[in-house]
């Protein structure tokens, strides 16, 4: 869009064919035209752009060097199908090891972190709840109101905020809580 507003504004250099001017492929904030010119304007076009604030690239037509471009498309398209079927058996074969892994790294924090905030020794339940969406706030209040006696510091409610000197990361309970998030296992059935 600048560049066809500030090249309609100001000419950027004599002697460019007209029309030549086109789109080759745009990237979110950044695009790639190509514009033929005379030589003899090339240097005043390449300073009256950068003036403007665009970056000037010279493109030297070669034939052998775009046939050598579209091989090594083709070479890594044919490497990529070869290399998928080993990927996705690697894949099957370890997610499940570094899943299991996972989870352990989140028991071994609940522990930590309910010996932490209520002492030792170590007696609590340990539960792992998948609620609907419609029935997470009532579980949360159900939560609340069973375990609110715990945790004196969380005497506001369940919509408490941070608490200074306490290390967590989204909401204060009186309970211990930690999300597992495990959309990627919804995604992969996708497939």
């Amino acid at each position: 869009k600048q560049w066809y507003q500030r090249r309609v504004r100001g000419k950027l250099a004599d002697f460019v064919v007209p029309g030549s001017s086109k789109k080759i492929v745009e990237d979110g904030e950044q695009a790639l035209y190509t514009v033929t010119m005379f030589r003899k304007t090339l240097d005043a076009f390449k300073n009256n752009a950068r003036e403007r604030k665009f970056v000037v690239r010279d493109f030297t037509y070669s034939k052998e060097k775009i046939e050598q471009s579209k091989k090594e498309v083709t070479n890594l398209q044919k490497a990529k199908v070869k290399a998928y079927v080993p990927l996705i058996r690697w894949l099957k074969g370890n997610f499940s090891e570094a899943f299991v892994n996972w989870v352990h790294v989140k028991a071994l924090r609940l522990f930590t972190e309910s010996v932490l905030r209520y002492g030792l020794p170590a007696t609590f339940m340990t539960a792992v709840l998948e609620p609907n969406k419609k029935s997470e706030k009532k579980l949360r209040e159900k939560l609340y109101s069973m375990y609110g006696n715990l945790d004196k510091s969380a005497v506001e409610g369940p919509e408490m905020g941070d608490i200074p000197g306490v290390y967590m990361t989204g909401d204060y309970h009186p309970y211990v809580y930690f999300d597992i998030n495990t959309s990627f296992v919804e995604s992969a059935r996708e497939f």
